[in-house]
């Protein structure tokens, strides 16, 4: 199978602007789940694509928020365009509108939030220091046949029974390490914060259809990402591994809803997600309650 750079996977270029002023990047897309586009790879490059924007005018301004909808489904086979729209550029904060589009079609829209570094009161949420090292778990499977964004990343999950939250009782939840397959060395903070940023996608769901005794190869199921939100938090990237921690506190009407966290191997804070996804079955399908 072809293999992914997950650096490479956030890599746009700027191309001419749009007849709306806003500025455009262009970015090449790889095989993802079901031969479509990759939801985390959209992600991704319209973070780079806006960070590269505001770089040119607020330098040093990192982004701190992202709130994104996914549209369309996206074709491997072509390249992608983000049209980056300037809405506000404030003393600490600017903002920015990314609009990912192909062959006609919109496939993302997304806001982001930029600050200038800051100092102010402090505090985190801290992890447990119980989940095991990824070293002494098994590589995952790279992902069904076509699939080349899974080979951009490692995965590796920790068996529910070692998770310190499985005393608190089944839920639909996991922990999973993450790390760049081919890790870089000098990673800027802007490539770092928008691989963070795809690296969220890729295991996030899983959490909701687990939960319910199913498979993403379960027949009649229809799995796809509906809306995305980040937060980071601090620098980081996936050079070393990343412990990321999710639950689904709720799913209905066909959609699920799942929330995470993504800690250093050291236990500080890097980023919290929070996704909606799509879980439509076929009436043939057989459900089983979260367990």
């Amino acid at each position: 199978m072809e293999r992914a750079d997950l650096y490479d996977m956030i890599a746009v270029e700027r191309i001419d602007g749009s007849a709306d002023g806003a500025e455009t990047f262009r970015g090449t897309p790889v095989s993802g789940p079901y031969g479509r586009v990759f939801g985390g790879q959209l992600i991704g490059q319209a973070v780079a694509a806006a960070t590269t924007a505001v770089e040119q005018t607020r330098p040093g301004r990192a982004a701190h928020s992202l709130h994104a909808y996914f549209l369309s489904v996206g074709d491997p086979r072509n390249p992608i365009d983000y049209e980056v729209a300037a809405i506000r550029d404030g003393r600490s904060f600017s903002v920015r509108s990314v609009r990912a589009r192909q062959d006609g079609r919109l496939l993302l829209t997304a806001e982001l939030s930029f600050q200038d570094p800051a100092k102010g009161p402090t505090h985190e949420e801290p992890r447990t220091t119980a989940y095991p090292e990824p070293e002494s778990l098994p590589t995952c499977e790279r992902g069904p046949a076509g699939a080349v964004h899974r080979t951009a990343v490692e995965i590796r999950r920790v068996p529910p029974e070692l998770d310190p939250k499985s005393e608190l009782g089944p839920r639909p939840g996991q922990a999973v390490w993450l790390r760049a397959a081919a890790p870089r060395s000098g990673v800027s903070d802007r490539d770092g914060r928008a691989v963070l940023a795809m690296a969220t996608d890729f295991t996030v769901l899983e959490s909701v259809v687990k939960g319910h005794g199913l498979t993403f190869a379960t027949e009649g199921l229809t799995v796809a990402s509906l809306d995305h939100s980040m937060w980071w938090h601090a620098p980081g990237a996936l050079d070393e591994w990343v412990l990321y921690l999710q639950e689904s506190p709720w799913s209905g009407g066909q959609r699920g809803l799942v929330t995470g966290r993504l800690y250093t191997r050291d236990g500080r804070l890097l980023a919290s997600v929070v996704q909606e996804g799509l879980l439509r079955i076929a009436p043939s399908a057989p459900v089983e309650g979260a367990s």
